[in-house]
């Protein structure tokens, strides 16, 4: 399995590697997957076409070719490869699965932008809903398709900072020109807004802002902020990422491969996903305050993006996908069932939980 985000990102490293160990330990053994080569790979005495799995099945004829196929020597990468590299690396097969974000292939399938958060779309909790309850898990499984690959969500890292700005960003016009790193669908809302979007490598933002190639950066979140090493090159941490309502990672497997695996063993891997998901959702939860007090000690400055930034970005956001769902219809499909359960949503989530959140968040929960 592929890793395709910075090394130096060790909290999804972390879950990646426990996504795997939680599979060999599940399958007592019988499936194994290696983070480092991205092979799926059956231990040395353990034959697919003699033993039965995990749950006591013997593999259907076709199995066993394919699994050992899976096993074949695959070409070393000796760089980081992109996202789009790694989604024609696993459709292929040239490597059986990586771990990566998906939303910021949205230019090479435009639907996958969904796979995330998207611009003013879901939170972390209202995403999971929808992906699960609200038809936004068939929507990923057919854009990927196409490209012969399935995804099973596998950490989810909550709502991102606004990013890292050299200064105080308090109306639409201080995005105008601005030459800022940022990845996915969210670089086309800040070009509507004026902004400069620049494609560079999460590991290169501290070296590009320190030698003047970008002047603002959006990263992630507190966390990972951190050891990416932005704050020391730009002091205005803003705050949320309108254009990513959360941010999520996912084990993409090549279709077949996957489609040649027992039901047991699928049912392993996607009950692991699913605590990988929330393991790694929660790790940050926890993580995140301590992150930023640091943060906030080095001399960075938080702010937060005025309204009529926010309404302006929210404008921008809905011609980007309405642009973007005239032109492709599996786009519309996924936007309007975002739309019909982001209406319902919105409904009912001020009633209990932001109202206790908001007085909590007043209150500090001292009397």
């Amino acid at each position: 399995m592929a890793y395709g985000l910075p090394r130096i990102l060790t909290t999804p490293y972390e879950a990646a590697e426990r996504f795997a160990a939680d599979i060999a330990e599940a399958s007592e053994g019988t499936v194994a997957i290696t983070l480092t080569d991205g092979r799926i790979r059956l231990p040395a005495g353990v034959s697919e076409g003699s033993e039965a799995d995990a749950a006591g099945n013997v593999p259907q004829d076709g199995q066993e070719d394919a699994l050992e196929s899976s096993t074949r020597a695959i070409e070393a990468m000796t760089v980081a490869p992109t996202p789009q590299v790694l989604l024609d690396a696993v459709g292929s097969g040239r490597i059986d699965m990586a771990y990566m974000p998906l939303d910021s292939l949205y230019e090479r399938e435009p639907a996958l932008a969904f796979a995330g958060g998207a611009p003013f779309g879901l939170n972390a909790r209202q995403h999971q809903a929808w992906w699960e309850q609200g038809g936004g898990r068939e929507s990923i499984d057919e854009a990927l398709a196409r490209h012969g690959c399935i995804a099973l969500p596998c950490g989810g890292a909550g709502t991102p900072m606004g990013g890292f700005y050299p200064r105080e960003i308090t109306g639409p016009d201080d995005l105008a020109g601005l030459r800022i790193r940022i990845d996915g669908i969210g670089g086309q809302v800040l070009r509507e807004l004026g902004a400069q979007p620049q494609a560079i490598p999460a590991e290169d933002t501290a070296r590009a802002l320190r030698e003047g190639e970008i002047e603002a950066a959006c990263g992630f979140g507190p966390v990972d902020d951190e050891m990416l090493d932005i704050h020391t090159m730009a002091r205005f941490y803003h705050a949320p990422a309108f254009w990513q309502g959360a941010a999520s990672f996912h084990a993409v497997i090549n279709l077949q491969l996957w489609q040649a695996l027992s039901p047991a063993r699928r049912a392993i891997m996607t009950m692991a996903a699913q605590a990988t998901h929330q393991r790694l959702l929660a790790r940050y939860d926890y993580r995140a305050a301590p992150a930023l007090r640091r943060l906030v000690i080095s001399g960075i400055e938080l702010r937060y993006f005025p309204q009529e930034v926010m309404q302006a970005g929210l404008a921008a956001a809905t011609r980007v996908h309405d642009d973007l769902a005239r032109r492709d219809a599996l786009y519309e499909r996924a936007y309007r069932s975002m739309l019909a359960y982001r209406t319902d949503a919105l409904l009912w989530w001020p009633v209990a939980e932001l109202s206790f959140d908001s007085f909590m968040a007043r209150s500090r929960g001292e009397p």
